[in-house]
Order: structure tokens, then sequence, then C-alpha cells
């Protein structure tokens, strides 16, 4: 604690802090063709057919969100029509007990 306070090893933490950011497998160049070299002659039917696909989960996975929803809005409505249909305060179905009350 003292040495926090009075500032002692402030150069070791400062080295502890740095951090290298590691490099994205797919961005490096392979065996001597640099990176603009293989995205040249990727061919554009290839390029193409991934965005599709990439575009199609998307959409996939929206409209499963928007049925999960949508489910559960119905189940909601079909609760609280069950619920409805009970009247609320209705009679008593036996006599009360609780010996009689009142004076001695």
């Amino acid at each position: 604690m003292y040495r926090k306070q009075h500032k002692k090893d402030i150069a070791q933490e400062a080295v502890k802090k740095r951090r290298r950011t590691t490099k994205k497998p797919y961005s490096r160049s392979i065996a001597g063709a640099t990176l603009e070299v293989i995205q040249r002659s990727e061919k554009s039917e290839v390029r193409d057919a991934a965005r599709e696909a990439a575009l199609r989960e998307i959409k996939e996975r929206i409209k499963k969100t928007k049925d999960e929803k949508k489910a559960e809005v119905v189940a909601k409505q079909q609760k609280t029509q069950g619920k409805g249909n009970v009247p609320k305060g209705g009679a008593p179905k036996g006599p009360k007990l609780g010996g009689g009350g009142g004076k001695r």
C-alpha cells in the first residue's frame, strides 16, 4: 500500500500494460504472392457466391428472431384470454371460519 501511494514501481507496471496486437491470418500474403495479387486472381463468381451466402445467413437469422418474437406474443395472448374467462370476485364457496369475533 505504501509503495502504491508513493508511486514506487511505476516503470514495471507500465511495461506490464503494453500488449502487442495480433495479426489476422487471412490478411497475410502467402508464399511470395502478395495479398493484392491473391485478391485480384480470385474470380468474381467466387466473391459473389460468398457475399450471397453471407446475406442469406443474415436474412435467415433475422427471420428466425422475428418468428420467435411472434410466437411469444401469440403465447402471451393465449394466456391472457384463458385468464379472462374466469370472473373476478366470485361468491365464496363455503362458510367463513374464524371463531365468531364480537364481544366477550
